[in-house]
């Protein structure tokens, strides 16, 4: 079919009779698609004609459908009702589409009669004739038209003027932007545990700033609160830099605005407040309180953040946009980044989720939202599964999802621990689809939670024990030739180096008694031998350079901050200071995938002196009431050292795919 015809037709009395006219209860499988509301004319025939000089009008006849208006035709028949019509007729351009071409309308019409034809195996259709006071025709492609008016005296009945109503103006739609901070913390790390912990020490009037202060945090919490061993571990740190940023991050707004920010709070894994830590948690980053446990912690308050924010806010608005900015640190990393793979496979439950938040408000953003920035230290997944014989060096995570595909989020920023290399603390890099920055510092010189000063004395080798005559010297014996010989393994390898050239190590010997006569029966003794680290005071400023680092890459990618540079909290040393700028002219590099000089074996020793932690070692030294060493040894390497460092002190690193690199 070339040309196709459609009118819309509207009576004074019975308004729009042709609504519905073209649709499927109306005409069955001969509906029109797209032309619903409007009545198909199979033939359309206008007579005029001119004598004398005079131009007569003899009426417009047009064929259609038996539809849903044939009644109406009826109504307006015998209500002489006036109608308008308005004849729409398309035809099919060079490009085989149907363009509408011509228009024809007429006013002041009336039905002069109605014929309908309905035969067996044929369609029924009617015919319509129409009187009209007013005609016009309009070629559209043209520009070319007639028209005219047969009753001049119908002027003003046929073309009523309307009075034009002065409305207010109408204000424009108020779209607001609500991002949420996700702020995933720490394995072993609980800012709500550690600040009761430090409220009631400062109530005792103690110092945290004391580098006993570790000694008397575990007292306090083995006899204040009962907890003591694995599960006291979240209570004897200091705030990491996952509670920084949630601090920091942003969250009073004017209540007239249109961007609003506000915070989640995602306890670390392997902890609850108030409760012991689950070692189960912090072993294998499993179980109620394990990664994917603490992503769910983080759906289940999202409704709650989202209606306390927009309540905040006043006026009539829409919520056009929900971004959501994602921080993690360690096995807290390893949940950001599972739940932002959440947020890009549309999870069901944070759709729920956020309908639930959103019931009050009108929201036309993603239904799971999106993923502005994805921010993380040091990840470590470390998941102990089956699958790997509950080995979390393993680089199987099981359900864990850690790879970041294309457009998981609009920026990704990943910032790694150069000195950190235990064994337990394998890392699982983002390298190099996503930007990553190495810094020096071992894990939580990197994601904060050491306490402000800590006395290390430390085993740097495994206690090696040697049985021996009672009167023979320990420096002669074969275990402490084999320590002296680890000594060229810590100086060659660059994770502890900086450590080992800018701090005293020893070579101790110890014994004790608890040996057998040998088959003589002359008396023995249990010779040990190990290299030590004695006596160091480290600090824990270095965190809050990499937190400066950080914040500067989240607000690149859009998000509000306070000024972290005008907090007394987060105030540097000196020494530091020209090297936390040097470390954030790197993460803008690294950002910008350019290259900048980074840091000299010099500036790494400034910052080994005082501030690189020894977090890979075989123990804390044991001391006898006299100070001498004592102990130390043990039969299980797993379960005896889970702290030792990896092989010849160098980090296991995996890409996303599962490979080591």
């Amino acid at each position: 079919m070339s040309n196709l015809i459609y009118l819309t037709l509207e009576g004074d009395i019975q308004g729009r009779i042709s609504a519905g006219c073209g649709s499927l209860t109306s005409v069955g499988n001969r509906y029109q698609l797209g032309h619903e509301d409007e009545i198909f004319v199979f033939s359309l025939m206008q007579e005029a004609s001119g004598t004398g000089g005079r131009l007569h009008h003899r009426g417009l006849q047009f064929c259609k459908l038996l539809d849903k208006s044939s009644p109406l035709f009826s109504n307006a028949i015998n209500n002489n009702e006036r109608l308008k019509l308005t004849f729409d007729i398309y035809r099919t351009n060079r490009y085989g589409h149907m363009e509408k071409y011509y228009l024809i309308e007429l006013r002041g019409a009336s039905i002069r009669s109605i014929q309908l034809h309905s035969k067996m195996n044929d369609m029924d259709y009617e015919y319509i004739s129409i009187n009209y006071d007013y005609i016009l025709s309009r070629h559209l492609i043209t520009g070319t038209e007639f028209d005219y008016l047969l009753t001049p005296e119908n002027y003003s009945r046929l073309f009523p003027v309307v009075q034009k109503t002065l409305l207010p103006e109408e204000q424009p739609e108020r779209r607001v932007t609500l991002v949420l901070g996700i702020f995933f913390d720490g394995t072993g790390n609980n800012a709500v545990n550690t600040r009761n912990m430090l409220e009631a020490l400062t109530a005792q009037h103690f110092d945290i700033n004391s580098p006993d202060a570790a000694t008397i945090l575990a007292r306090n919490a083995s006899e204040k609160m009962g907890i003591s061993g694995v599960g006291a571990g979240s209570y004897l740190g200091c705030y990491t830099n996952i509670h920084w940023l949630n601090e920091l991050y942003e969250i009073t707004f004017p209540p007239e605005s249109s961007y609003i920010q506000n915070t989640v709070y995602v306890e670390g894994i392997g902890t609850r407040a108030g409760e012991p830590d689950n070692p189960i948690g912090l072993g294998l980053g499993t179980a109620e309180t394990g990664i994917i446990a603490k992503t769910d912690d983080a759906v289940a308050q999202l409704a709650t953040a989202i209606d306390a924010a927009l309540g905040l806010l006043k006026g009539k608005f829409v919520v056009d946009t929900l971004l959501f900015d994602i921080f993690g640190f360690s096995r807290g990393a390893a949940a950001a980044r599972h739940f932002a793979n959440r947020v890009q496979s549309e999870d069901r439950t944070i759709i729920k989720a956020i309908q639930t938040g959103m019931d009050e408000y009108i929201y036309r953003g993603a239904p799971a939202g999106k993923t502005r920035f994805l921010g993380i230290m040091d990840t470590v997944a470390a998941v102990g599964t089956v699958m790997n014989g509950l080995n979390p060096h393993s680089a199987n995570t099981g359900s864990v999802d850690i790879r970041l595909r294309p457009g998981v989020a609009e920026k990704v920023f990943h910032i790694t621990a150069q000195h950190e290399c235990r064994y337990n603390f394998a890392l699982n890099s983002v390298a190099p689809a996503w930007p990553e920055l190495t810094l020096p510092g071992a894990h939580s010189d990197i994601g904060g939670g050491y306490l402000p000063q800590l006395r290390e004395d430390l085993f740097l080798t495994r206690p090696l024990v040697e049985t021996l005559p009672h009167k023979q010297p320990g420096p002669q014996s074969h275990v402490y030739k084999q320590t002296m010989a680890q000594l060229r393994v810590l100086e060659h390898s660059p994770a502890i180096m900086p450590v080992i050239r800018t701090n005293a190590i020893t070579p101790d010997v110890w014994e004790d008694d608890f040996a057998p006569p040998d088959r003589y029966s002359q008396p023995q003794k249990r010779t040990f031998s190990a290299l030590t680290l004695r006596h160091r005071t480290v600090f824990f400023d270095w965190s809050k350079v990499v937190l400066r680092v950080m914040v500067d890459a989240a607000i690149e990618a859009g998000a509000l901050f306070a000024d972290v540079d005008n907090i007394k909290t987060h105030a540097l040393p000196d020494e530091l200071k020209p090297l936390s700028e040097r470390a954030r002219q790197m993460g803008k590099a690294a950002r910008q995938h350019r290259c900048v000089t980074g840091f000299t074996p010099e500036d790494v020793d400034v910052i080994a002196r005082r501030y690189i932690h020894c977090s890979a070692h075989w123990n804390a030294v044991e001391l006898k009431q006299s100070g001498e060493l004592q102990g130390g040894a043990s039969a299980s390497e797993t379960i005896g050292f889970v702290n030792r460092p990896d092989e010849n002190w160098i980090r296991t690193i995996y890409n996303m795919d599962g490979n080591k690199r």
